[in-house]
């Protein structure tokens, strides 16, 4: 009868260990689906990082062409109110030289 029960026993204990390992095989397996998909998110984020990067450069050098149209648009301005500013100023001083 000791013998029965130990027996007994010991099959429930396998049992359970095998219902244990299931359940453990189960966990590992919906682990790695998880890795895999988390693998496929870095992955396409790395590769919109990278096109990300390269839009960004793009879009600095064409700022910076830009910015260099713009300094020499406003040089340009700028001498040109000079020189209108000098034409203004002549004729106002030459106009009251004659007013006088």
């Amino acid at each position: 009868m000791n013998v029965e029960k130990t027996i007994e026993f010991i099959l429930q204990s396998q049992a359970k260990a095998e219902e244990r390992a299931n359940r453990a095989e189960e966990r590992a397996n919906r682990a790695d689906k998880r890795l895999d998909r988390l693998e496929r998110i870095v992955t396409q984020l790395a590769v919109a990082g990278r096109r990300f990067r390269s839009d960004v450069r793009l879009f600095q050098s064409e700022v910076r062409e830009f910015k260099t149209k713009v300094e020499e648009a406003l040089s340009e301005t700028t001498d040109k109110l000079n020189a209108l500013i000098e034409v203004v100023d002549k004729t106002t001083r030459h106009n009251g030289k004659e007013r006088k």
